[in-house]
C-alpha cells in the first residue's frame, strides 16, 4: 500500500469524523496504518480476529474491542468492503479504487473463494442506474456453490 493510499484513507476517515462530530483516536489510526502496511502478514481478505491477533503480536496496544468496532466503522465509511463468505463472521478487504466492483465465487464446502471481474455486471449496473436515475457507485456480487476441487472429491 503506497503512502498515497494511506493518505487517501486517512482523508476519508478525517472527513467522516468531522462530519459526524467524532474525535480521532490513536487506536483507530494505528489500526488503519496496520491495515495499509503490506508487511502486516494479512491476506487480501481478513477477519477481525486475525487482525486483533496480529496487532497483539506487534504490541500495538489496540484492544480487540477497538479492532471490531473500528473495522465496522471503516466499512461504513467505505475504507473497507465486507463480505460474509457464507460464514458467521465478516471478511474485510481494503476498498481501493483499483479493485472496486470485483466479485466473489465462494465454495460452501471448503470456504475458498475466487475473485473475478465481469463487464456484463458493470453493464447491468450502468443500465439500472440509467433506467432509475439512481447513481450506483458500488455494488457486490457473491455466488455460492462448490469449487472445482471439492466437486472432484465426490
Amino acid at each position: 500500500m503506497t503512502n498515497d493510499c494511506l493518505k487517501y484513507y486517512f482523508g476519508m476517515l478525517a472527513e467522516y469524523l468531522r462530519s459526524h462530530q467524532m474525535r480521532g483516536s490513536s487506536s483507530r489510526e494505528k489500526l488503519l496504518e496496520f491495515l495499509c502496511d503490506k508487511k502486516n502478514g494479512l491476506h487480501t481478505h481478513f477477519d477481525a480476529d486475525t487482525v486483533a491477533l496480529r496487532l497483539a503480536e506487534y504490541g500495538s496496544g489496540v484492544s480487540r474491542a477497538s479492532v471490531f468496532r473500528n473495522l465496522s466503522l471503516f466499512s461504513d465509511i467505505g475504507i473497507l468492503s465486507k463480505s460474509k463468505f457464507g460464514e458467521n463472521h465478516f471478511h474485510y478487504e481494503l476498498a481501493g479504487t483499483e479493485r472496486k466492483n470485483h466479485q466473489h465465487l465462494i465454495c460452501k464446502k471448503c470456504g475458498s473463494y475466487i475473485e473475478f471481474e465481469e463487464n456484463t455486471l458493470k453493464k447491468i449496473a450502468a443500465g439500472i442506474s440509467k433506467k432509475t436515475g439512481f447513481e450506483i457507485d458500488d455494488y457486490k456480487f457473491e455466488a455460492f456453490g462448490t469449487c472445482k476441487n471439492c466437486g472432484e472429491k465426490k
